[in-house]
């Protein structure tokens, strides 16, 4: 009886230092960017803070990221492209990034599906893939209020920095109880959309923005989309031809209704007609 107590009182004492021994490890050696749901986001702030003479740069979801990984080298392009879930927030800090490191662009080619714009960090996964990477000193400074106020209506957000909780894939469940009163740009797309054409007009590059290949299920819901809201939030030039070159696919043609099969054949695509020259 007392081996089997001492046993439980030692056992008692080790367990918290074992359920922390790894996450600091993993967050010591910065592992845990490797190994998390969502490694692909640190993937991309990891290569939008390094040099590079390419003059042709790409932001995208995460089929702009199929199209052009963030993980290799596509020829003169470079590809800062990894998930929508960071919203337009996020490709902006991405954009930040790679221009404050002094890397200079002439064409910024932003590949996203009609779908992404409405992302105003109210989904299940915005704690992992936003929170987690971007809810911290470095980036704050860049929220707008509606950003924070965003965020912080997800629980347990000032817990995101604890080792047991950055190093794993835990999340809160989080539903949003937000009313919706837009179709196409959330309020958050819209300010930083502004701020990214502010950047391309202080930093004289090209802003182009296009569509992702598209399921042919979805049309119906994208034909309902308000296509004026772009007007109405002076990004009318910017989404000039964005509806217009929708390519629509088969449903046999995704894995699983968002995601390509067989994407390196409209990489080539992308590429002749946009950033080849």
């Amino acid at each position: 009886m007392k081996r089997f107590i001492f046993n439980s009182i030692l056992f008692i004492l080790i367990l918290p230092a074992a359920l922390h021994i790894i996450p600091l490890y993993l967050l010591y050696t910065e592992k845990y960017k490797q190994t998390v749901t969502g490694s692909e986001i640190y993937q991309s702030i990891k290569k939008s803070k390094q040099k590079s003479k390419t003059k042709k740069l790409l932001l995208g979801d995460s089929v702009g990221n199929q199209l052009f990984p963030n993980t290799s080298d596509n020829d003169n392009i470079n590809s800062l492209a990894c998930n929508q879930t960071i919203g337009m927030v996020g490709q902006f800090l991405l954009l930040n990034n790679y221009l404050n490191a002094g890397n200079q662009i002439d064409t910024l080619l932003m590949l996203f599906s009609p779908f992404s714009f409405a992302n105003n960090l109210d989904q299940l996964y915005t704690y992992q893939y936003f929170v987690k990477p971007f809810f911290n000193d470095e980036y704050k400074v860049s929220f707008t209020e509606t950003v924070t106020r965003q965020i912080h209506k997800i629980p347990y957000v000032n817990f995101c920095r604890v080792p047991l909780i950055l190093t794993s894939n835990w999340a809160p469940d989080f539903s949003t109880k937000d009313e919706i009163n837009y179709t196409f740009l959330s309020p958050i797309s819209v300010e930083y959309l502004a701020k990214i054409k502010a950047l391309a007009t202080k930093h004289n590059f090209a802003l182009i923005i296009l569509p992702v290949p598209t399921s042919i299920s979805k049309k119906s819901i994208i034909d309902k989309m308000n296509r004026n809201e772009d007007c109405e939030n002076d990004l009318a030039n910017e989404f000039n031809y964005y509806f217009e070159h929708i390519i629509y696919l088969e449903d046999e043609n995704f894995s699983d209704g968002v995601h390509l099969k067989k994407p390196q054949t409209y990489t080539e695509y992308f590429t002749n007609k946009f950033l080849k020259y």
